[in-house]
């Protein structure tokens, strides 16, 4: 009896413990919230809840705290599971990890603002003045070569094959991925240079991110298009594709040749880039320039947060 009760006794002071540990919980992540709302718009960005990520980090820790209280104030010797381990180690590194994150400033009213006050029917100028925030070097022409058109209507791409027998079942590294771009279904080929990888062995990370963020420009209206030299050195270009409307902002690399010109559209995203732009369905307006970026220092991915 004397141990059934001892038990009881530790088993209140767990709940107890607990409880307020998840108090603090809500607490703390309220006040995360109101003074890192970056860290929130980037964890919605990257198909994160906010909610869920610290109530699982900071529920494994609570947990854990707590049972670390019981065992020392009852003087009983901690047992736990190596799953139970990995578990709690799993919890501290997200933990850790979030703790270390530092997400850039969100520039999106300064992107609005750097266009408002630009001369819109002067590329160069756009250019010139969002190079200043982003700390990136955009221009309509590189290495003597330009676009038809740096402003224009952006449509929405399905995935492209990466390789071949990619397909919906083979496209996606996560179920996360899966549910949120699936439904764009696959273009049903490689882009206009051929595949991206000659096998799933040989697909890179870079391969990934460059279909993940890829774009299409119409190559063959460019000033400059009518040779083999021209044509290759658009491939895997790296460009800035920017909502003049919303302020945001992704670099993307051209990985295929299009649209035609009777789609009315000037450019084409995929559906990463499209959902990232804030396009959920067709597309808008965006202003497009090329990055000079000899050193490829300027990831793919959506700037700032």
């Amino acid at each position: 009896m004397g141990l059934l009760r001892q038990t009881k006794v530790e088993n209140k002071n767990f709940k107890i413990l607990l409880k307020k540990f998840e108090e603090k919980k809500l607490s703390v992540v309220q006040e995360i919230k109101e003074k890192h709302k970056d860290f929130e718009t980037w964890a919605d960005k990257k198909g994160l809840n906010f909610e869920d990520i610290f109530s699982k980090g900071a529920r494994g820790l609570a947990t854990g705290a707590a049972a670390g209280a019981i065992v020392l104030t009852s003087g009983l010797r901690a047992s736990v599971e190596p799953a139970n381990n990995i578990s709690a180690s799993k919890d501290l590194e997200e933990e850790s990890l979030l703790a270390s994150l530092e997400a850039k400033k969100d520039v999106r009213g300064q992107v609005k603002k750097d266009i408002k006050e630009s001369n819109f029917y002067n590329p160069d100028d756009v250019a010139k003045n969002l190079s200043k925030t982003l700390k990136i070097s955009l221009k309509t022409r590189l290495d003597g070569v330009a676009l038809n058109t740096n402003y224009g209507i952006m449509g929405y791409e399905s995935h492209l094959t990466r390789y071949p027998g990619d397909n919906l079942a083979t496209h996606f590294e996560t179920d996360t991925e899966y549910k949120r771009f699936a439904h764009a279904s696959m273009a049903g080929g490689p882009g206009a240079w051929g595949h991206i990888a000659p096998s799933k062995q040989l697909l890179s990370k870079r391969d990934i991110e460059r279909e993940r963020y890829y774009l299409v420009v119409q190559t063959f209206l460019s000033p400059n298009w009518g040779s083999p030299k021209v044509k290759q050195w658009f491939h895997h270009r790296k460009m800035v594709a920017v909502n003049p409307a919303s302020g945001r902002v992704i670099v993307g690399a051209v990985e295929d040749a299009g649209p035609e010109r009777a789609t009315g559209r000037n450019f084409g995203g995929s559906p990463e880039v499209m959902e990232a732009l804030g396009f959920s369905g067709g597309g808008s307006y965006v202003f497009m320039f090329f990055v000079d970026d000899p050193e490829d220092k300027v990831p793919l991915g959506v700037y700032g947060l």
